[in-house]
């Protein structure tokens, strides 16, 4: 990222900012440089789907600006982002310019591909959405140590949780009620706590 660095400009944007919208050209790209945001598509039948939960050292609209066509996805800030914006027209000449920025690129949109069909394969490979909700809870918490409690901050509505996992908000808070009744999760606060990772992992498997 550092190849960027004498280039664009710094913008603080609030939570709920839209920085790229779906179908629409490209200005340029945005690079994050903290906080997180959200790409999401609209579904044929209206319904909002989130792809993913981007955070900082991503370059969002890359793809975009790279093939001249428009964003397959929508930018929205999920809390106060400070962002990099670099016209699309310099950011261009840059990559033209410097090979190193161009290999850069080249792997970003590679890494993009890949992580984009691991996350269709698991959406897809779920038969249900009681696994696609365990799956989700899990991913939050694979990065934490092996042990048998696990807690994770919830940050996301039911609304938006439904929308990660192609389902209904009224489905997800079942869901999460039929999770807590069976003691796979319960909640301390603004905490979610998983007791038994192993127990949810064989809903997820």
């Amino acid at each position: 990222m550092t190849m960027f660095n004498a280039t664009g400009h710094l913008t603080l944007y609030p939570a709920n900012s839209t920085l790229l919208t779906e179908g629409q050209s490209a200005r340029g790209v945005y690079i994050a440089c903290s906080g997180r945001s959200k790409l999401s598509v609209e579904a044929r039948d209206g319904k909002t789907i989130i792809l993913k939960i981007t955070g900082n050292r991503q370059i969002l609209g890359l793809s975009a600006v790279v093939t001249g066509g428009a964003s397959l996805v929508t930018v929205t800030t999920i809390e106060m982002c400070q962002i990099k914006f670099i016209e699309r027209e310099g950011f261009l000449r840059l990559i033209e310019r410097n090979s190193h920025a161009a290999l850069g690129c080249a792997q970003m949109l590679a890494r993009e591909i890949g992580t984009s069909f691991d996350d269709v394969y698991e959406l897809l490979l779920a038969r249900s959405s009681t696994e696609k909700l365990a799956r989700l809870l899990l991913s939050w918490v694979s990065d934490e140590p092996r042990n048998r409690e696990l807690r994770v901050p919830t940050e996301f509505t039911h609304q938006e949780i439904a929308q990660m996992i192609g389902s209904s908000r009224e489905t997800v808070t079942r869901l999460f009620s039929d999770m807590k009744r069976k003691e796979l999760i319960r909640m301390e606060g603004e905490t979610l706590v998983i007791p038994n990772r192993i127990a949810l992992q064989a809903i997820a498997s």
